[in-house]
């Protein structure tokens, strides 16, 4: 089940912690979400046992800023690591948004966005319930390779979209027959992408941040040039990616850069059948109140 922000609130990661039995795996990149915390807390009071990762120097955070949440949410009990090092330097970070109950046997979230006030409140993000037991234990593969700082396997990668990876399988969605939307926060020098979009033709739509830097909008000449409609949301961050078509959709925290599908920890989901419709009527609602490139 889809649930937007900043409509939805903290209310589906809440109910997605409330519902697990034994363990619940968290990889937030950030977290300092006051009724998530409570959340957890909440969990391990009932003797439930709360992994989380998160990234030891989150951009744009004052120097402690991490550790001070750190501190905060191994006060509740929950067992706290800072992700691997190879997603933790300049160049790369564990940008995952994951909630795993159970060891994939619970419902799992897939989130565009930090798990922070700041993202729930004041940005746009989508978050993805899955209730299919085959995505939640590939989920829970790829929480368990990060927390014992292991590489994921092949099999997560054939139900999900892991990043480090590469662009193609993003170009791939954008081609499907039929109409195609994407929202996305940013957008990158990705030749696959801009051909697939090229491609596409008058048949694409595309909502990008009005806050788009100077270097992503001349990456969007040839775009504009093929017939593709471009419009900019204003008042609210977007987070992550959302493609939606005819039969398939996708949600995930990556965002269209090279240095972040090559070099940072994403995680996607490909939705199909009717659960793309839920995404198509995301899009359209920020469509109608996005402004069209000037």
């Amino acid at each position: 089940m889809l649930y937007t922000e900043p409509h939805s609130g903290p209310t589906p990661i809440v109910q997605v912690i409330r519902a697990a039995r034994r363990q619940v795996a968290i990889d937030a990149y950030e977290l300092d979400d006051t009724a998530v915390i409570d959340a957890i807390a909440a969990a391990v009071h009932h003797g439930v046992t709360v992994q989380v990762i998160l990234a030891p120097r989150p951009k744009g955070r004052p120097v402690g800023w991490a550790r001070e949440e750190f501190h905060r949410l191994a006060v509740t009990g929950a067992e706290v690591r800072w992700s691997p090092y190879r997603f933790s330097h300049r160049y790369a970070i564990d940008h995952a948004h994951i909630v795993v109950d159970d060891q994939g046997r619970g419902p799992c979230l897939v989130d565009s966005e930090n798990l922070t006030w700041r993202a729930i409140f004041h940005a746009r993000g989508n978050l993805w319930i899955s209730h299919d037991p085959v995505v939640n234990n590939a989920l829970a593969q790829v929480f368990d390779a990060d927390w014992l700082r292991q590489h994921v396997g092949r099999d997560p990668r054939r139900i999900l979209l892991v990043s480090p990876s590469k662009s193609r399988p993003l170009a791939h969605l954008l081609l499907q027959s039929g109409p195609v939307d994407l929202e996305a926060r940013k957008f990158g020098y990705l030749p696959r992408i801009i051909h697939a979009l090229e491609r596409k033709g008058r048949e694409a739509r595309v909502i990008l941040p009005a806050t788009l830097s100077r270097y992503d909008h001349a990456n969007l000449k040839g775009v504009l040039g093929a017939g593709v409609q471009v419009r900019y949301l204003r008042g609210l961050n977007i987070q992550g990616t959302m493609i939606a078509g005819p039969t398939q959709g996708f949600v995930g925290s990556q965002n269209l850069s090279w240095s972040v599908l090559h070099s940072s920890r994403d995680v996607g989901i490909v939705l199909r059948g009717h659960s793309v419709g839920a995404l198509r009527a995301a899009f359209d609602r920020d469509w109608r109140r996005a402004s069209p490139v000037a």
